[in-house]
């Protein structure tokens, strides 16, 4: 019974935060960047909405970086799984929700920023305007194909 309540929470918690993690994920690595970390998106979660494209990213960090999160934490930051929007004219992205993890992907902090979260326009040519590109092309490839397919 025990465990089964422990299932029970688990499954909720990861309901709650994240509404995509019962679709089938599709992790792609994006890029790597020049000290190893890498910036990977789910494919699957890419969503047009009026014009934004919603996804979540995971960016899996070599060294400590504490200094992405934005906000101060004892424990060191290897990881983050951030659920962002993106307007692809500006590419302008908005970060909506984020869970840091630490050494052995153990959760350290989570925060939902919805549309209060900081707005962020990478420099051109870094891992995370890739990355931005990277979704942009995606959204536009799958409206390319539903357009091939409806004629």
């Amino acid at each position: 019974m025990k465990r089964l309540l422990i299932g029970l929470t688990a499954l909720c918690a990861v309901v709650s935060f994240a509404p995509v993690a019962l679709a089938v994920e599709d992790w792609v690595e994006v890029t790597e960047n020049e000290v190893g970390d890498r910036f990977l998106v789910d494919r699957n979660s890419i969503e047009n909405r009026e014009g934004i494209i919603w996804y979540w990213e995971y960016r899996d960090f070599q060294e400590p970086n504490n200094a992405f999160v934005g906000v101060e934490l004892e424990q060191p930051v290897y990881g983050a799984l951030v659920y962002r929007s993106v307007d692809c004219t500006s590419l302008v992205s908005r970060l909506r929700r984020i869970t840091v993890h630490g050494r052995g992907r153990q959760v350290i902090h989570r925060a939902v920023y919805d549309d209060n979260g900081r707005l962020v326009q990478p420099m051109r040519g870094s891992s995370s305007a890739e990355v931005l590109q990277f979704v942009c092309d995606q959204d536009q490839a799958d409206e390319a194909n539903a357009t091939d397919e409806s004629n």
